[in-house]
């Protein structure tokens, strides 16, 4: 008897032993725990309440306007620039006017962010005529200027969109987050980045990409202007032609959750040599695209890259060896639609 109740002391002793292993060692994961080791959904934007945003999936409406350069073939009047991005507008949200159309996507209550590209540099950069076109459009639609905040990677990138606050809506601020001001650590599938703190700030996220091929990816255009000027360590997801970090990065709900829309910025195209400018290779198409489905937006966009290469004699990116395989990855992740037979440009002419 005395040795069945040793053992059973010796196995009460084990077992507690055991668990109190197990919450020492649970405790001490929980003391090194940070916002990192979140779901992402922690990072997911709450909207307004009532609020369904419009979202066409495959839709893009293209704005088209020949003379709209001034001379030199560098910057749009801006004059019809705004008259473009309010015309994509309006027509894509299928609203009667300008305050309403933007309505459909944004409500008056929401914390807006416009994400800027300046990496092309001064004659490769969102014109800063379109960004302040979305800037009055936001304000026509009830969003306080103290909300709006335009945003990009780095002041130089900024400074590259010729953006100020002299051209804006007073009160719209301009920030970038210079690989300091950003969230807590978080994870996608293929590695740790920080987002920038500018997007985490915002319930509503409007992109302006542009229209240029890319050394590392083969394009960059909707998806990448959000993914990789937004992070903290871009250089970290530019493997295997950036696919699929691109997608994975903006299925992220610090992304996904946030953005509304898409103005891309189609007066000046590069075909070759990008992302930065590249005169040679740069030309002019004088356009605005709008969408909410940035998926279908980069189909268009490289399939304008390829079109424009095969004129001038070159390879298409696929046999130049960059194919824009992402673009394919986040329409299996349901970001957008990728087949070309299930999206539809409607082309206005003004």
């Amino acid at each position: 008897m005395s040795q069945d109740l040793d053992r059973r002391h010796f196995l009460t002793t084990v077992a507690a032993g055991t668990a109190a292993a197990v919450a020492v060692t649970q405790d001490a994961e929980a003391q090194h725990r940070t916002p990192a080791t979140a779901p992402a959904a922690d990072f997911a934007a709450t909207r307004p309440a009532g609020f369904t945003p419009l979202s066409r999936p495959g839709q893009i409406v293209r704005v088209n306007k020949p003379g709209s350069l001034r001379p030199g073939g560098l910057f749009p009047k801006p004059e019809d620039a705004r008259a473009m991005v309010n015309r994509a507008v309006i027509e894509l949200s299928g609203r009667p006017d300008l305050a309403s159309a933007w309505r459909a996507f944004i409500h008056p209550t929401d914390r807006v962010a416009i994400k800027v590209n300046g990496l092309g540099l001064r004659n490769m950069a969102s014109n800063k005529e379109v960004v302040e076109a979305i800037a009055e459009g936001l304000v026509a639609a009830g969003v306080p200027t103290a909300n709006i905040v335009v945003y990009d990677q780095w002041d130089s990138f900024l400074r590259s969109t010729r953006v100020s606050t002299r051209g804006l809506p007073s009160g719209v601020r301009m920030v970038s987050h210079n690989g300091t001001a950003l969230a807590p650590e978080t994870r996608v599938a293929s590695g740790r980045t920080q987002y920038a703190r500018a997007l985490i700030d915002a319930t509503a996220v409007i992109g302006v990409p542009l229209i240029k091929d890319h050394s590392l990816c083969g394009f960059t255009g909707a998806l990448k202007n959000m993914t990789h000027g937004s992070i903290k360590n871009p250089e970290a997801f530019h493997r295997h032609l950036c696919s699929p970090q691109i997608a994975e990065l903006y299925n992220h709900d610090a992304i996904k959750s946030r953005m509304r829309l898409h103005i891309m910025d189609g007066f000046k195209a590069v075909y070759h040599g990008g992302p930065r400018d590249n005169p040679e290779h740069r030309v002019a198409l004088e356009c605005v695209l709008a969408s909410t489905d940035p998926v279908a937006l980069d189909r268009v966009g490289s399939d304008i890259v390829d079109q424009l290469r095969v004129a001038h004699h070159m390879g298409t990116l696929e046999a130049r060896g960059l194919p824009p395989r992402y673009i394919d990855v986040a329409g299996t992740m349901g970001l957008g639609v990728s087949d070309r037979t299930r999206i539809q440009t409607r082309i206005v002419a003004i």
